[in-house]
């Protein structure tokens, strides 16, 4: 048996294949990561939790030889926090919870608790703030004391309110770009009143000398008539 299976008992040998696995994060993480956009985030967030919370359910049930059969194959294939309810630190809380007194279980857990600090904070890095919140819930429960919780929590805490601000930030911004643009149609409608009412008055000034040199022209040709009837 290789010394990722055998946990209790081999603690140097699973620390070198864990600093080994770490090599392989920053592709596993990307996996981790939704392929598409939602629609409705609210609404598949709430649905990742429910899948989640049958997960969780599943695992529970789960038997200690089949949780400690699950959690050597989810290392051997690299899952070891995600995805969630089918990874090794799951399946070895369960185990733990069910066989406390384990020591080659708390071992595990303590091996890759350094994992699952690190994809946490590459969740929060990338702004997936529910799956660097179901990372942190398994850091407690693995360990209530870890030093790394309170910063993790302060950091995704601080960073989701950031993205919340910069959301709004763009509301804000889309707002104030509707408003340039009422903006300018006000302007624009103004300026092609007024352009209009000038065109206008030139017309009827135009009109009215046009109005006026016909009456001179008429007045002139009358005059005319007159001498020359007058000539006769």
């Amino acid at each position: 048996m290789s010394s990722k299976t055998t946990m209790a008992g081999r603690q140097v040998p699973l620390r070198m294949a864990l600093v080994i696995a770490m090599a392989v994060l920053a592709t596993s993480c990307s996996k981790d990561a939704p392929e598409t956009a939602t629609a409705d985030p609210a609404a598949a967030s709430a649905q990742a939790a429910a899948e989640q919370q049958q997960a969780a359910e599943a695992v529970a049930a789960m038997t200690p030889e089949q949780l400690r059969e699950a959690a050597s194959k989810a290392y051997q294939e690299s899952r070891l926090y995600a995805p969630g309810g089918d990874n090794a630190m799951e399946y070895y809380l369960a185990l733990r919870e069910k066989q406390p007194a384990d020591a080659g279980v708390s071992s595990a857990l303590i091996d890759l608790l350094p994992m699952t600090v690190i994809a946490t904070e590459q969740s929060r890095d990338r702004e997936d703030f529910d799956e660097a919140r179901r990372l942190l819930a398994l850091i407690e429960r693995a360990d209530k004391s870890h030093p790394a919780l309170e910063r993790l929590s302060s950091t995704i805490a601080t960073s989701e309110a950031g993205v919340a601000r910069r959301v709004e930030q763009q509301q804000l911004t889309a707002e104030q770009e509707d408003q340039r643009r009422q903006q300018l149609e006000r302007e624009r409608l103004e300026q092609q009143r007024v352009a209009q009412e000038q065109a206008a008055q030139q017309l009827v000034q135009q009109q009215q000398a046009a109005e006026a040199e016909a009456a001179r022209q008429q007045a002139a040709q009358q005059e005319a008539a007159r001498q020359e009837a007058a000539r006769q």
